[in-house]
Parts: structure tokens; C-alpha cells; sequence
């Protein structure tokens, strides 16, 4: 194999983040998160300290959201987020940008809002990872503004999306991207070595991790865990001469949402 299990267990956010996730299937998933070694969990704001718990006495990291998923809270309401989380138990910040000030060119607003919160994060101890939204800020350069913006205030990430930016197709129908080639690429581009990039949304089998890592991404926030990292352990497998896995060869390297 390319790399090892460590090396790409060691990417995965893992994602616990659908509206409608039970406290119980919340735990499962720090249970999972556990089982297969991965570097985080990133979980509902609400229960952090539930993860906390979970996962007390393991390596998995745990991460929240803030102004999640559109980014139109107030600047003083995410750094509130921000404080609380930190003080919960969280040790990484996934913040969501203010999309329309972006998009609208506020760039003082959108410098001045990353600054704060990642001066809270870092005041707590907190990685901080700033979500463009990919699927709403579609224009390269205002993804290269943004780049130059998170170095500028000492981000830790660049990540590509929430996995739940769905915009109206002509049809009617809501449809999310999320991470691709071309962003992940232009991140690792405009970025230095001081930020890291998190691939997110639509990555959902190993290949798709795989094609993210080789483009730069060092995380990568994800729903589809055990389908990923258990397809590694089958090709492993088969590569080392053990049983064969079925692996569909058929599926994309990015689809579908977190």
C-alpha cells in the first residue's frame, strides 16, 4: 500500500454532524472513532463533553463546529462558541467563514471575525480550522483571498467545506460537492507549511482519501470511516497474498455529502 493505516487513519476527522444523530448513535460513533485509531472526532456542539467522556483515555482528538453550517452567526456569538467548546473538552475548532461578507468583498470583516476566533482557540490551546464553503464560494479568487487571510491570522486549516452547503440544481433538486481536486490543490497552493489543508465533504472510500492526501490535504472530515479504512485492511490483505476483497472499482473518488 501507498501508505500505512496509521499515516491515513491519522487524517480522518471523524464526522458526527447529521441534524437528526441520536445521543446514542453520537457515542457509536466516538466508539468507532476509537475502534479504528483515527485522529478526531468533530461532533455537535451540544455534546462535546458527551465526547470528552467517550473517549477519555484514547488518542482521538475532539473537535466541534462553530457558526455551523452557513457562518452568519455574529463574530462575538462564534468566539462565545469558540470559549465554551474549549472549556468542554474541545481541542480542535472547525468555524465556518461568514459566506455573504466573502462573497460580498468585506474583506476587513472576514480578517477581523478569523482573527478572533482563532485567537480564542489558541487562547484555549485549540487547533482552528477555517471552512470556505466551497460549494457557495465558487470563484478562485476569492478562495485565494481567504487562503491569504487564514495565514495572515495564524489559522492552523484551510478546509474545503461542511459537507452540507447544498445548492438548487435547475431541476429543483439540492445537490453538494464538497471537496475537489481543483480546490484542494489551490488551497496547498496559496497556503505555506504553517497551514494545513482538510479535505471535506464527498470523500467516502479509500481512494478518495488516498487522492486527497497526494494533493496536500493532511485531515479530512468524513462520515464514511469504517467503509474507508476497512477497505484498506482488505487490500492489505490481498496485497500481502490473504483473501481477496471486493472492491468496487466502480464508485467516485468524491461523492456525496459528510
Amino acid at each position: 500500500m501507498k501508505y500505512t493505516y496509521a499515516e491515513l487513519a491519522g487524517m480522518i476527522d471523524h464526522a458526527l454532524l447529521h441534524p437528526t444523530m441520536t445521543d446514542a448513535e453520537l457515542r457509536a460513533g466516538c466508539a468507532l472513532a476509537r475502534t479504528y485509531a483515527v485522529a478526531s472526532v468533530c461532533i455537535k456542539p451540544y455534546a462535546v463533553q458527551l465526547a470528552v467522556e467517550a473517549l477519555r483515555g484514547s488518542e482521538v482528538a475532539v473537535g466541534t463546529v462553530i457558526g455551523f453550517p452557513h457562518g452568519s452567526n455574529t463574530t462575538e456569538i462564534k468566539r462565545l462558541e469558540t470559549a465554551q467548546a474549549c472549556r468542554e473538552g474541545a481541542v480542535e475548532i472547525d468555524v465556518v467563514i461568514n459566506v455573504g461578507r466573502a462573497l460580498g468583498g468585506d474583506w476587513a470583516y472576514v480578517e477581523n471575525e478569523l482573527r478572533e476566533i482563532t485567537g480564542e482557540a489558541h487562547g484555549h490551546g485549540a487547533l482552528l480550522k477555517v471552512i470556505f464553503e466551497t460549494d457557495f464560494v465558487t470563484a478562485d479568487a476569492t478562495k485565494i483571498r481567504l487562503c491569504e487571510i487564514c495565514e495572515q491570522v495564524g489559522a492552523d486549516f484551510v478546509k474545503t467545506s461542511t459537507g452540507f452547503g447544498f445548492v438548487r440544481q435547475a431541476d429543483g433538486h439540492f445537490h453538494t460537492v464538497g471537496a475537489t481536486p481543483h480546490d484542494l490543490a489551490l488551497m496547498r497552493a496559496h497556503t505555506s507549511s504553517k497551514v494545513q489543508v482538510k479535505a471535506s465533504g464527498g470523500v467516502r472510500n479509500l481512494d478518495g482519501l488516498i487522492a486527497a492526501r497526494d494533493l496536500g490535504a493532511t485531515r479530512c472530515g468524513t462520515s464514511a470511516t469504517a467503509l474507508i479504512l476497512d477497505e484498506y485492511r482488505q487490500r492489505q490483505s490481498a496485497e500481502s497474498g490473504g483473501v481477496s476483497a471486493p472492491i468496487s472499482a466502480s464508485v467516485p473518488l468524491l461523492q456525496g455529502n459528510y
